[in-house]
């Protein structure tokens, strides 16, 4: 038997003698992708898996991150270069804890209805344990679901009541040998302080904490301690105060 976790219930039609088995139609699939978590390099697996390994047919994608911005545009890249008519969903949220988890189940909830009345299954792309509790609930409505996300080095627990599609890790291409630190132009500088300045908290003598700062810079893409350095000597009007680890920077 094939253990497709899109695999349809089996008809209890009786066959019928001198009429033609007529090929069924492929099953329909929404994906619901946290970019915040799982990496758009994941995206090329998971739709060779679900086309050509089982055969099922893509119809709509709803892709979910933090206001950087770059995580869902690099989903909503790959997707409109394999699917070009696919109907996309992209939706940006402050950088905040589960905002985009919420994101997602609301949108599946609003979903919900039209994926019951047509028939179409459910790919949660995340190994979030809170968007896992959501989808088994949609499950439990009726709603074929199944869980995606890629291989990594800490497993996750499988989800014992949810089929889960295991992507292979995406390969690590080597650092630049001379790659240059981000730096901001001068003309989004101004935009990019307040940002930072609303991820943390005004110092009483005045300033952020040098940590706090790290932090934010971090939550809007600037992953790397050389980047968010460059970022910070770029501040204008900086100014140090103190040292670690309460070091306060004025800008």
């Amino acid at each position: 038997m094939d253990n497709s976790p899109f695999e349809s219930s089996p008809s209890d039609a009786r066959p019928v003698a001198n009429v033609v088995a007529m090929p069924s139609a492929p099953v329909r699939v929404a994906l619901y992708i946290d970019a915040d978590n799982q990496a758009s390099q994941n995206a090329r697996a998971l739709i060779a898996l679900l086309r050509d390994g089982f055969g099922a047919s893509i119809v709509r994608a709803t892709v979910a991150g933090n206001s950087n911005g770059k995580v869902t545009a690099g989903w909503v890249d790959v997707l409109r270069q394999e699917i070009p008519d696919l109907p996309i969903t992209e939706i940006t949220v402050p950088c905040r804890k589960d905002a985009a988890d919420a994101a997602l189940i609301m949108a599946l909830g609003a979903d919900l209805a039209d994926h019951l009345r047509v028939g179409t299954r459910v790919v949660m792309v995340s190994r979030d344990v809170l968007l896992h509790a959501a989808a088994e609930r949609v499950q439990s409505a009726g709603c074929p679901v199944c869980l995606a996300y890629a291989d990594c080095e800490i497993p996750t627990p499988r989800h014992p009541s949810l089929a889960t599609l295991l992507l292979p890790a995406p390969s690590q291409r080597p650092p630049a040998a001379a790659a240059a630190p981000r730096t901001v132009p001068l003309a989004g500088a101004a935009d990019l302080v307040a940002r930072v300045r609303a991820l943390c908290k005004l110092q009483p003598g005045g300033g952020y904490l040098a940590t706090d700062v790290g932090s934010a810079l971090s939550s809007l893409g600037y992953k790397s301690v050389a980047e968010r350095r460059a970022i910070v000597a770029g501040f204008p009007g900086l100014k140090e105060k103190g040292g670690h680890p309460t070091k306060v920077l004025v800008f």
